[in-house]
């Protein structure tokens, strides 16, 4: 297995350019609020012409949603060193979405307007570029490991699994968004054992009767 290329010159120009212009964005929105910010007040924050600004983010959604998965990136390098491929699936899903509650809770005022944006992506074929920043590569590798241990299903590969616990994922995050009140580790919680257990009932397994002398 070859080693990934190397991001060249100009893609790196090209991402320190977008990192600058998410934090940026990131301050004025944590000042003034999501909705009062404007994309001229992103580019003066920004200290950049406005066709610079559009040419990298046409729209606030779309700064706001590469400062979170800026966010994602660094909190997966801190957990990488947490995780025991070792102790399966649910163990290490488990310590992400509890990473991912605790910083979802203070930040709940920016998850509508991004999770929006994100759903609107995918409807104009952008998948791949709207999936950069998910922890989808991390779902898969816990996958993977699960599989090769003989602890998952191996039908259907862990991309493909990946992708449906990822769906799970957000649904736990909307109903929680949607219904105060809501503890977000308990709906994660859940979406695990739905995807671990499935939705089929348990059956109770009763001791055979003893025979009658």
């Amino acid at each position: 297995m070859t080693a990934p290329e190397a991001p060249s010159r100009r893609d790196r120009k090209r991402r320190n350019t977008q990192d600058h212009l998410a934090n940026s964005a990131a301050r004025l929105f944590h000042a003034h609020g999501f909705d009062a910010v404007t994309m001229e007040q992103i580019a003066v924050e920004a200290d950049v012409a406005r066709g610079t600004l559009y040419n990298h983010f046409p729209v606030k959604e779309a700064a706001l949603a590469h400062w979170i998965h800026m966010q994602l990136a660094h909190d997966m390098q801190h957990l990488a060193t947490a995780i025991d491929p070792h102790a399966g699936f649910v163990p290490n899903i488990s310590l992400i979405l509890d990473a991912s509650a605790d910083w979802c809770e203070p930040h709940r005022v920016y998850l509508l307007p991004y999770l929006r944006f994100r759903m609107l992506e995918s409807l104009v074929d952008r998948q791949e570029e709207a999936q950069a920043g998910d922890m989808i590569g991390a779902y898969a590798g816990l996958i993977f490991a699960s599989q090769h241990a003989g602890q998952m299903r191996t039908d259907l590969s862990a991309a493909h699994l990946a992708t449906m616990f990822h769906h799970l994922y957000l649904a736990a995050l909307l109903r929680w968004l949607n219904e105060p009140g809501l503890s977000l580790r308990e709906e994660f919680n859940a979406a695990v054992r739905l995807f671990v257990e499935g939705a089929t009932p348990r059956v109770a397994k009763h001791p055979p009767r003893r025979k009658r002398a």
